[in-house]
């Protein structure tokens, strides 16, 4: 089909004076009737999910909601102690999600799902295919997104929390399996345990659960933007106002004082 040229074209959702439609269901009969979870999941992949999918994606949007103060909260709070209205605190904090901070499962799923797709085409077996993931990071000496946590070095303990919700609900699928097959080739490349995150689960339970990869980054930032909120506010009204980094937190070391040499 010939891309649009001089209007809009979408296939999730409708409105008029009379109804709004979210891929062929009414919004009215889906309030009171689905979860948060399963809405979004219709609307992320056409179709209401299984029970367990929605389970398991409020679980996972549980464990991303706040994680204290980090770049995209200290992003928020800057705003917001600026006067800056709530919603544009909460985007600037939402923009703070990049490939460094916030975009692992992005960038492992992109891997995980073309390799699966191997998988399954019958081009290569599950070994051949997590060989071949940690050896192209390897390569150009980037860390493996979605492995290794500095603050539990020993296990993210959210990961096995969500993978038992998610085998308890029939979630678990080919792009964990493989992601957890990379792990243990990821420990005999590099002689020691680097435990799975909880963006590498993000992005396995996210694939197995019927998501486009180029979609996971919104497991991070959709969940985290009702805590963000929430720092903007108590910025808002239990803080003095304006925040900046303090003179004596700032070295200067760019030219000494000079004078300009004009009358």
């Amino acid at each position: 089909m010939s891309a649009t040229r001089d209007q809009w074209r979408t296939a999730i959702a409708c409105g008029d004076r009379h109804a709004v439609v979210l891929r062929g269901y009414d919004l009215q009969e889906l309030v009171g009737n689905v979860s948060f979870a399963e809405a979004w999941l219709l609307l992320a992949t056409g179709e209401l999910p299984p029970p367990g999918h929605a389970k398991l994606l409020d679980a996972m949007m549980v464990s991303v909601l706040d994680h204290g103060i980090v770049p995209s909260s200290i992003v928020t709070r800057y705003l917001a102690s600026a006067g800056t209205p709530i919603q544009a605190a909460v985007a600037g904090g939402v923009m703070a999600f990049g490939d460094t901070y916030g975009g692992a499962c992005e960038q492992l799923g992109e891997h995980l799902a073309r390799h699966v797709a191997d998988i399954r085409a019958g081009r290569e077996t599950q070994p051949q295919a997590a060989e071949a993931i940690v050896s192209h990071f390897s390569a150009s000496r980037r860390k493996l997104p979605g492995y290794g946590h500095a603050l539990h070095p020993e296990g993210d303990p959210r990961v096995p929390r969500l993978y038992r919700i998610a085998d308890a609900n029939g979630v678990t699928g080919d792009h964990s399996r493989l992601a957890f097959e990379v792990e243990q080739e990821l420990h005999r490349a590099k002689g020691r345990k680097l435990p799975m995150n909880q963006d590498g689960a993000l992005a396995a339970l996210g694939l197995d659960m019927g998501l486009d990869w180029r979609l996971l980054r919104a497991l991070a930032f959709v969940p985290r933007s009702a805590g963000l909120s929430v720092h903007a506010l108590e910025e808002m009204t239990r803080e003095s106002g304006w925040r900046h980094v303090p003179d004596e937190e700032i070295t200067y070391d760019g030219p000494a004082r000079r004078p300009l040499g004009r009358s």
